[in-house]
């Protein structure tokens, strides 16, 4: 069954899923799933930058590290690791 013919109660459900979205697995892996924002596709052009989309998601400092040679954040750094401001 297409969109067209589905029901309209059904698409109005369908409307309100929001779309897939970014993620950080356990293993600290970057998921970017195919479904999601296009934004979010950060090897595009019209993705947004690796570094914003770590911070978007909270990455922890290993997850920074494993993806990127900058030096991690101060805001993630105060938000991640709060014990540690000093």
């Amino acid at each position: 069954m297409s969109r067209a013919e589905t029901p309209a109660a059904a698409r109005a459900v369908m409307d309100d899923v929001p779309a897939a979205r970014p993620y950080i697995d356990e293993a600290g892996t970057l998921v970017v799933p195919a479904d999601c924002d296009p934004r979010y596709r950060w090897w595009t052009r019209e993705g947004m930058k690796l570094a914003k989309l770590l911070v978007e998601l909270h990455a922890s400092r290993s997850v920074w590290e494993r993806y990127l040679p900058d030096p991690y954040p101060e805001e993630l750094q105060r938000e991640n690791y709060p014990l540690l401001e000093g």
